[in-house]
């Protein structure tokens, strides 16, 4: 129905939809009630339409929210990451066929060159990365309906902070290392600021940001520690011995 990036999208569906209509009858006419009990090939039947209907969610969605632009490199990853995983599925069934010459002949007729999709390429995950580390509409749109509340116990909401704390940061942390005359360590920011504020470049209100920042780092990489003689104490620790059970003489 459209004609932009997103139209092969749909019609690489159309097809697979219409083979998939074509190869279940074809599997329930070879196989009949035994198709139930080849799980394999039943599953990979399955893999196909739960594929294409993720893929119909993502242009759904995309319609529904405007056909924003900003959003073409999700929709692109999604599409092709599920279509994808659509055809290996799709080759897996045909390959795995019961009747070799039936299963060839049908791979000759529904994917006569093979896959045409790939997995998403490394240039576009860099630019999903680019959305997911920036504040824009487009991150907006996709973390919808997430509680991001910025109070104590919230843990998206800490993550959210510590994002726009970072990105405030760079410019304060730029400043300093111009001053200083060198590169100094963004995972210690709190020594950069006390070198900022040795060196008279920032004020407390940029020094404390930077404090800020550096312990939202620290909360999102670390984690839980555990005390070695804890783990040994209770791998240790005796087990109750159990009553020894009576039976009564009828």
């Amino acid at each position: 129905p459209f004609k932009d990036e997103t139209a092969r999208y749909y019609r690489t569906m159309q097809r697979y939809s219409t083979n998939l209509a074509f190869l279940s009858d074809v599997s329930m006419a070879v196989l009949g009630g035994e198709l139930k009990r080849r799980e394999r090939l039943s599953a990979r039947l399955g893999d196909v339409l739960s594929y294409l209907y993720l893929a119909s969610c993502v242009l759904k969605r995309f319609d529904d929210e405007g056909r924003q632009a900003a959003d073409l490199p999700l929709v692109h990853w999604a599409m092709q990451d599920s279509l994808y995983k659509l055809e290996v599925a799709l080759e897996e069934l045909l390959n795995n066929f019961p009747s070799k010459i039936l299963g060839k002949t049908l791979k000759l007729i529904i994917m006569p060159f093979g896959k045409i999709y790939k997995r998403p390429s490394d240039k576009l995950e860099h630019k999903i990365a680019g959305i997911l580390q920036t504040p824009c509409e487009a991150r907006d749109r996709l973390g919808k309906g997430q509680f991001l509340s910025r109070e104590p116990g919230c843990l998206l909401g800490d993550l959210e902070q510590t994002l726009e704390n970072v990105l405030a940061a760079e410019p304060i942390y730029n400043t300093v290392c111009k001053a200083a005359g060198q590169y100094l360590p963004f995972t210690e920011l709190n020594l950069v600021a006390e070198k900022g504020l040795a060196l008279g470049v920032i004020s407390e209100e940029q020094a404390e940001l930077l404090r800020e920042t550096e312990k939202g780092r620290l909360r999102t990489i670390n984690v839980d520690d555990f005390d070695p003689t804890e783990l040994i104490q209770s791998i240790e620790k005796p087990k109750p011995k159990r009553k020894p059970r009576t039976v009564k003489s009828a």
